[in-house]
């Protein structure tokens, strides 16, 4: 007979006194829920539409607040709970799949009602029952009396024997333990420890006592979320307190005059189950501010929190079926992230009571400790989006949406692939801390903290690596995140000594050749020229060379291994540059390159790509002599720029326009003259320089005969030289000599403008553009490995093993320009 659907799971509506003070029931928070994190807005609102179907209860006797859905598994056997004291578990225990958020909330309502209840009556009663034929203050008496025990049962339950009779409905997994022996019990959870302090303290003092009023400290060195709880626990005591004495709060809605709760017996029934005395009707109909019409609004309002808010509570069959539950739900308000939906389905593979201390629970608490970055809302879920989006591409070669749905079923399926085979599952989780580790802290690591590569040593992280890094992540270029990831996975997880070493080293070289072939590729198209694309077919192993998938697992039996090898990435990427099929990147040789790059308006197709191309091209360059305006390559050390220093430099190297972007005096007007083209041209990057930022004003867009004296001092070797170039043109300039000569470095690519007599035209402009590519292309050729031809009729980029870095022995990048 097929399973019904009552057997996989049951619902049921329940008011808060139905749920909470059920005899042997309870609530339990399984270790991979979230700290309490209530806001203050979220407490508001609970107070609010609690306020609101109060009111609407005068005129609609059916009125409730509804407060959604909690997801429960009925925990018959206790293996969700850890640690345990088997014989002295309550019956009935609940864990909390979904909900703990409220119903921590609405137990510190309950407490601050029943703390604040007890303050007030004993301010009317002063702990003596009143003679019964002040049948008026005898009534006020039971009906205040029969409130505080409601709300006590609600929040914890006196058991009948044992030094620690006092259990709390709701403890937390690890941290707290039910045991009616004082040695044994344990409750350090910020709501279990709140709850058992005030419970034993009520409980404790007689009637006869003035009570002593509850006011929480958070604990030194105590559980994560405390310091919340405490505030909204506050919070909730200071709004009723004004609520019962009728001090109107902007936020809230006030309470109903007792006025109301007098003529109404409908809304009488409704709130106590019964009608009351009429003698205390009419007393209520005339209490205004005295002590007993407070006492009276807090029991009216404790009923209706008690008898009035409802929940929708589903019961599990199982872990399985609860947690199907959870994900389709939304109970909240804020989507759950695909994160936070697959985190009970580790726990579950790992066993509940393993978890915590196991190498999952460590793996799952690293890509936590990433998101939590974010706190909560729109930043969360899009950084969750984001970082499964890159370990999908990573971990399966998958082009995996950002729809949550999708995000959640991938997930689910990839992840139970693996959830029968121990190694298996350690390896996806892993990997998937691994993703968290490396965007988090190397690709973009938090506000003022350095990039780093967490695992591996500091030098690891070389000045190219950091440079490398720097520029991807300002293109935004995440797609190469996956590839990168790959290798920095097996660097990070390779055996110490050789292993490790040759494993760092390939990580280098592969994040040279990916930023290379991504500096190519961009810089012959007006935009992206669909580079995700290719990145994805190489994670697919989709090769045009041979080379095996990247993805760490791709299930495909048809396919090589997966290949993790720099020097095999380099040639698949170098073959895709140079293939001229038009889905590739149609680059066969130099002059391809030279060609569509000098074309475009690289300025406003990507600034970090100028930059960058700009930073090779200058890079331990010197004035070219024969050629004045333009550079050539110089020895090693001349004129460091391409380094993490020179790309986070902007004070010196930002990005300005030689010809102005507006037409001007002083410049040739075939920069401007032909309608829709002059936007491009200025755009180029042969008219494009870096500059010091701080320089625009004098700059600006001053004619070509006293800009190029700016340059010239600028890139003068000295501040004393700069004075002088300054001083001889009998120029003023916007900035005065003292400041702007302050600005001067030695930069030969400035210099070298400041040594061009003649104009500055669109011809000049397109010849210093080859140079400044040729210089860029051989500082990064050997990065991919090729050595494209000068020929455009050679179709083949020939590729070579070793890098060739030019320097002062490497005429190669002399003889180009």
């Amino acid at each position: 007979m097929p399973t019904q659907a009552r057997e996989i799971f049951e619902a049921q509506s329940k008011s808060l006194r139905e749920l909470l003070s059920d005899n042997g029931l309870g609530l339990y928070l399984p270790p991979y829920q979230r700290p309490y994190g209530w806001g203050k807005d979220k407490v508001e609102k609970l107070l609010d539409d609690t306020l609101h179907g109060l009111k609407n209860l005068g005129e609609a006797p059916d009125s409730f607040t509804f407060l959604g859905t909690v997801i429960t598994i009925h925990d018959v056997n206790h293996v969700t709970v850890q640690p345990i004291v088997k014989p002295e578990v309550p019956s009935k225990v609940l864990t909390v799949i979904d909900g703990q958020q409220r119903l921590s909330s609405l137990l510190l309502l309950l407490v601050s009602l029943h703390n604040l209840t007890r303050q007030h009556s004993w301010k009317v009663f002063k702990g003596k029952t009143p003679d019964s034929t002040d049948t008026a203050r005898a009534s006020l008496y039971s009906e205040t009396v029969g409130i505080l025990q409601t709300l006590s049962t609600a929040f914890y339950e006196r058991k009948n024997f044992g030094d620690a009779p006092i259990y709390p409905r709701l403890i937390r997994a690890f941290v707290d333990q039910w045991s009616k022996d004082a040695k044994l019990k344990q409750y350090e959870s910020p709501i279990a420890n709140l709850i058992y302090t005030y419970s034993v303290e009520a409980d404790a003092e007689p009637p006869t006592v003035k009570p002593t009023d509850f006011r929480p400290l958070a604990r030194p060195g105590a559980g994560e979320g405390e310091g919340d709880l405490i505030r909204r626990f506050g919070e909730i005591r200071a709004a009723l307190t004004k609520l019962a004495q009728r001090t109107t709060i902007e936020e809230l809605e006030d309470l109903p005059p007792l006025s109301t709760l007098a003529n109404q017996i409908e809304f009488q029934r409704a709130l106590f189950n019964h009608e009351l005395d009429p003698k205390l009707c009419r007393w209520l109909r005339e209490l205004e501010d005295e002590p007993e019409a407070v006492l009276m609004r807090l029991v009216m309002f404790a009923a209706y929190v008690l008898n009035r808010i409802a929940l929708t509570v589903v019961q599990g069959k199982d872990e399985d079926y609860a947690f199907t539950i959870f994900e389709s739900l939304n109970t909240t308000g804020e989507p759950l992230t695909a994160f936070e939906t697959f985190l009970p389905r580790v726990v579950m593979a790992e066993k509940v009571q393993d978890y915590r201390g196991s190498d999952a629970h460590e793996r799952m608490k690293a890509v936590q400790s990433y998101l939590d970055r974010f706190g909560v809302g729109e930043k969360l879920q899009n950084a969750t989006r984001e970082l499964l989006v890159t370990f999908a591409l990573a971990e399966t070669a998958k082009k995996l949406s950002k729809r949550l749905s999708d995000q959640r079923v991938y997930m689910k399926d990839t992840f139970d692939n693996h959830k029968d085979s121990v190694d298996a599952r350690a390896a996806y989780l892993r990997h998937l801390s691994d993703t968290a580790t490396f965007v988090g802290t190397t690709w973009e690591p938090a506000k003022e903290a350095p990039r780093q590569l967490v695992g591996l040593p500091a030098s690891a992280m070389t000045d190219t690596v950091k440079l490398c890094l720097a520029f991807l992540n300002d293109l935004n270029h995440t797609i190469a995140i996956a590839p990168l990831l790959r290798f920095y996975s097996e660097a990070v997880h390779a055996e110490e000594g050789e292993e490790r070493d040759k494993r760092i080293a390939e990580f280098e070289k592969a994040i040279k050749a990916t930023t290379a072939f991504t500096v190519f590729w961009r810089a012959t198209r007006s935009g992206t020229g669909n580079i995700d694309s290719q990145y994805r077919s190489v994670m697919a192993g989709d090769s045009l060379t041979g080379m095996g998938p990247l993805a760490r697992a791709v299930s495909n039996s048809e396919q090589p291994k997966p290949t993790v090898d720099a020097e095999a990435l380099k040639e698949e990427l170098a073959a895709r540059l140079s293939n001229t099929d038009k889905k590739y990147g149609g680059i066969p040789n130099l002059a391809s390159f030279l060609a569509a790059a000098k074309s475009l308006p690289l300025y406003k197709n990507s600034r970090p790509l100028t930059r960058f191309l700009l930073l090779a091209a200058y890079h331990d360059t010197i004035e070219d002599p024969d050629n004045p305006g333009l550079i050539k390559q110089g020895k090693a050390g001349v004129a460091p720029c391409f380094t993490s220093d020179g790309w986070s430099d902007e004070t010196h190297f930002t990005i300005e326009h030689i010809a102005p972007q507006q037409a001007t005096g002083g410049w040739d007007q075939d920069f401007y003259s032909e309608k829709g083209i002059a936007d491009k041209i200025v755009h180029k990057i042969g008219n494009l320089v870096l500059a010091p930022g701080a320089a625009n004003t004098s700059l600006s867009s001053r004619p070509w005969t006293e800009k190029k004296v700016l340059y010239a001092a600028l890139g003068a070797t000295t501040t004393e030289e700069a004075k002088t170039i300054l001083n001889d043109s009998g120029l003023a300039f916007a900035q005065s000599t003292e400041e702007l000569a302050q600005m001067s470095r030695y930069l030969p690519h400035l210099r070298a403008l400041g040594q061009r007599d003649a104009e500055w035209d669109p011809a000049f402009m397109d010849r210093r553009a080859e140079v400044l590519l040729r210089l860029a292309y051989a500082r990064l050729k050997g990065w991919l490995g090729i050595a494209w031809s000068e020929s455009t009729t050679d179709p083949v980029a020939h590729h070579v093993d070793d890098e060739v870095e030019p320097d002062e022995d490497d005429e190669s990048a002399e003889n180009l320009v």
